[in-house]
């Protein structure tokens, strides 16, 4: 694969830049070269938990300069996507700060677990580490009542530098267990809502973009199914998403230890 002919690069933030709060080696001079050549750079995570701005915060913190325009969550592209379809509606949230306050800028009515008045149109859901037996109920309430189900992403685990921690699938099982049915919409990885919204706002033909994750199973097939080029990393999951390759069906088109390998394909 010759990357130099490439124009825009997304990556997976947890586990391919960073985990946790650790920075992975290399991450920060494969960024420096590709902003010296005059790539487009963006960060795609399915964690819905921050905002854009403390997304971009931690990065500048871990020495990678980042503007908030460059890190779509799936909390700003739920909120962006449910906001055509179903505008000035009360959604009810089991999720963190990134996923509130990507909604009430979106113009929604937040309600709360508190508030058995007012109607709920949309329960969408999050990784929420704080969810409650409480704040479940009230969501499965609302489904079964008619309120559609949606979901940021249903990631089973979240990359950290304490290893892999329960992550926003866990969350949408248990609501799906109770309401006995799945979400409607999943808008994260697999889905490639996120990646088409890139291409669209850069208005460029998806042969020129290549997603670089370590998962196989929510950034290579949603690469795959926007027709971008794909990059798995060994790292965070990298390693145990090896083995949901399938031995015949669609593949990354390049496998390595880590991004810091891609020294070697940019230079």
């Amino acid at each position: 694969m010759n990357l130099k002919t490439l124009q825009i690069f997304i990556f997976d933030l947890d586990g391919v830049i960073y985990l946790g709060n650790e920075l992975i080696p290399g991450a920060k001079e494969v960024l420096k070269i590709l902003t010296n050549q005059k790539k487009q750079i963006f960060f795609l995570t399915n964690n819905a938990t921050q905002t854009r701005a403390k997304f971009s915060e931690k990065l500048r913190k871990l020495g990678i300069p980042a503007r908030s325009d460059q890190i779509i969550t799936s909390a700003y592209i739920t909120a962006e996507v449910l906001r055509k379809s179903y505008p000035n509606t009360n959604v009810y949230i089991i999720g963190e700060e990134g996923l509130i306050t990507e909604f009430q800028g979106a113009g929604f009515q937040i309600v709360e677990a508190e508030d058995l008045e007012n109607p709920i149109d949309l329960v969408v859901v999050g990784l929420d580490r704080n969810v409650t037996y409480k704040k479940l109920a009230r969501a499965s309430s609302a489904i079964l009542r008619g309120a559609k189900f949606i979901a940021t992403n249903t990631d089973p685990c979240l990359p950290t530098e304490e290893g892999l921690l329960p992550g926003a699938g866990c969350m949408v099982a248990a609501l799906s267990t109770a309401v006995g049915s799945d979400p409607e919409i999943i808008i994260g990885k697999p889905n490639p809502f996120m990646i088409e919204y890139i291409l669209e706002q850069q208005q460029m033909p998806p042969a020129l973009a290549v997603i670089i994750g370590d998962r196989y199973s929510t950034d290579i097939l949603a690469g795959k199914k926007a027709d971008i080029k794909t990059i798995l990393v060994k790292t965070g999951t990298g390693l145990r998403e090896l083995q949901k390759i399938p031995s015949s069906g669609p593949k990354p088109d390049l496998i390595l230890d880590s991004i810091a390998d891609l020294l070697n394909y940019l230079k």
